[in-house]
């Protein structure tokens, strides 16, 4: 009598996926890759100088210098606030997912106008935080009512300045706080099992501080997928993983890979580079691109927008096998 064969891991469920979308649609081992495709991310950070409003509605206007504001009568808007603000747009700007509804207070929406944010993407929010539950991401005011951001809003993922100046970016949990915290939970114990798996791959090779990473669940489940996925079709090396989510708690968001093999190495790297570009929402990231740090080999980046969801992972995790 044969043995009966465990049920399948999540882990094997995600690769079996992924090899059959890949069959069906990709066809990688059909691909003639001729060069490989060199590519540069370049990620500017915009300064601007926005109005620094309250959670009343005010009127916007652009800050002004202390000789100006003298002439006008005016106070002259605080560099800190300034600052702040500046940061808050720059990096939500460049960070947070583009098809994310942002709530914001006047001036930042108007900041966020200004560096080519679509309006119907903004959401100004009321004294109350009214619109709130139509937004997917919010920018606050130490002035906001903070029991209101707690219940709409308890996932800190970033935040700029401090004090009377600090903004806070908080990704929106329309089921409240007691549902957001049972999510979270479930999500870093399916993240801590992913990255325990992804630790046994033979395919793909880790660095001490990046597996610690992985065992204490701190990486962005879009990545572990992402990785598992590569690791059906290559042999990787992952030189390090990183974030840029200042003032909040880490989730890694970002991975640059190497390829773990002699020779022809850039074909190999421009072949995963196209099936990571071949994926559709939420596993298609931000930005990819293959860079060279520095002299040796070429590596491919990979970074996903903000906020990280939650549920990827446990959803495989309670999915029948059949």
């Amino acid at each position: 009598m044969r043995p009966v064969r465990p049920e399948p891991s999540w882990g094997r469920v995600l690769l079996t996926t992924v090899e059959l979308w890949a069959s069906r649609h990709l066809h990688l081992k059909k691909l003639a890759i001729a060069v490989a495709a060199v590519a540069a991310i370049v990620l500017a950070a915009l300064q601007f100088a926005g109005a620094f409003a309250g959670a009343t509605p005010q009127a916007v206007r652009p800050p002004v210098s202390e000789r100006d504001a003298a002439a006008r009568g005016v106070s002259a808007q605080p560099a800190p606030a300034a600052t702040s603000q500046s940061e808050a747009a720059a990096w939500i700007t460049g960070q947070v997912s583009g098809t994310a509804i942002i709530g914001c207070y006047p001036a930042m929406c108007a900041a966020l106008g200004a560096q080519g944010v679509d309006a119907s993407r903004l959401v100004p929010l009321g004294p109350k935080l009214t619109g709130v539950l139509g937004t997917d991401v919010i920018a606050t005011l130490p002035s906001a009512d903070q029991s209101l951001v707690d219940q709409y809003a308890p996932a800190l993922i970033a935040s700029f300045g401090s004090g009377g100046f600090r903004i806070e970016i908080r990704a929106v949990a329309p089921g409240g706080t007691a549902a957001y915290q049972s999510a979270s939970r479930a999500d870093l114990s399916a993240r801590k099992s992913a990255g325990a798996q992804l630790l046994g791959n033979p395919r793909i090779r880790f660095s001490a501080l990046d597996a610690a990473r992985l065992r204490e669940g701190e990486v962005d489940p879009r990545l572990l997928a992402t990785l598992a996925a590569l690791s059906t079709q290559f042999a990787l090396q992952v030189t390090g993983f990183g974030d840029s989510s200042p003032g909040a708690p880490l989730l890694y968001r970002e991975v640059t890979v190497a390829s773990d093999g002699d020779g022809n190495g850039a074909a190999r790297l421009a072949a995963a580079l196209a099936m990571v570009n071949a994926q559709e929402s939420p596993y298609l990231p931000a930005h990819s691109a293959i860079v060279h740090p520095g002299p040796g080999q070429p590596v491919l980046l990979i970074e996903f927008a903000a906020p990280s969801p939650l549920g990827l992972l446990t959803t495989v995790l309670t999915a029948d096998v059949s």
